[in-house]
């Protein structure tokens, strides 16, 4: 029986065996190896990583966890997690059963982007959801908000220190208040009701945006308001509570309300970013390694 089962590779997981590797805990690190950020160009906002390929991050951090040898690297999915006794049975995907004390849920979120003909394409090049991770490098070009209401009134705020040149895409009627009209018109803001299409460009770098009535757009970026789910009901399954934005609830330590439980990274926030994973997932090994320090089957 090993001390704890990570599911997932990415920066959560990783961080956490990082963190109880150098405790000499016995961990397994399951992973498919398709993390979402591997459609982006680059990650940004980490510090002195700032603008590193995300794959070349994680080949990083793999190859540093290589020194603790009480952690073991495996290729694969989790299918099943059942409750026993003295833990959890693990069940990969190719039918291997892993006996674990505790399991932490690190498998971060499925995206689902809007239907927009080519978006696929254009994803993580030119079309981003997230101001912070990839603002600064479209500074000064003309953008677009696909989005509606106050989460659409954030991300112009936000893109306004970044470009003087803004349309708002609502793909229907427009929500926004008196005072937020009058906000978005005092700088200049387009709001297009219209809804959008899809999108075309060259290569990577969308310059297009297309819609239902025949219209066109040159734009340089677009921002969209990204939808998210779980990657599987294994969460849900186990009992852990899930609150109303999709996200598996937790307390400040990475505990969720299962015992032996405990999950981290993009699946337990709406706010994703690399540093911030990497800090849940440090927190997490933390939080295990003195949970074990305390359970007195582990001495």
């Amino acid at each position: 029986m090993v001390d704890v089962l990570i599911g997932g590779g990415s920066v959560a997981g990783l961080s956490a065996a990082t963190y109880l590797g150098r405790m000499r805990r016995q961990v397994v690190l399951v992973d498919g190896g398709k993390p979402c950020n591997r459609f982006s160009h680059a990650s940004h906002g980490f510090l002195s990583r700032d603008g590193v390929d995300p794959a070349e991050l994680l080949q990083i951090a793999r190859e540093q966890l290589a020194r603790y040898t009480t952690v073991t690297l495996q290729t694969g999915l989790v299918t099943a997690i059942q409750p026993q006794p003295d833990g959890f049975a693990v069940t990969l995907a190719d039918g291997t059963t892993v006996a674990t004390r505790k399991v932490l849920l690190a498998m971060g979120l499925r995206d689902h982007l809007p239907p927009l003909t080519n978006i696929e394409q254009f994803w993580g090049r030119s079309v981003f959801h997230c101001p912070y991770c990839d603002g600064w490098e479209v500074r000064d070009q003309p953008m677009a908000v696909q989005d509606n209401g106050d989460s659409a009134l954030h991300r112009a705020k936000l893109l306004l220190n970044l470009t003087t040149d803004l349309v708002i895409c609502t793909d229907g009627p427009a929500t926004f208040s008196d005072a937020e009209w009058h906000f978005l018109q005092a700088r200049q803001v387009r709001v297009i009701e219209t809804p959008l299409t899809g999108i075309e460009g060259e290569g990577t770098q969308m310059r297009t945006l297309h819609f239902t009535d025949g219209s066109t757009l040159a734009r340089h970026a677009l921002f969209i308001n990204l939808r998210t789910s779980q990657h599987s009901d294994l969460a849900a399954g186990l009992g852990c509570e899930i609150d109303a934005m999709g996200v598996v609830k937790v307390d400040a330590q990475a505990r969720t309300n299962v015992i032996g439980v405990y999950a981290a990274g993009d699946i337990t926030t709406q706010a994703r970013a690399v540093v911030f994973t990497a800090a849940q997932g440090a927190m997490a090994g933390i939080t295990l390694n003195l949970d074990l320090m305390a359970d007195p089957q582990t001495h």
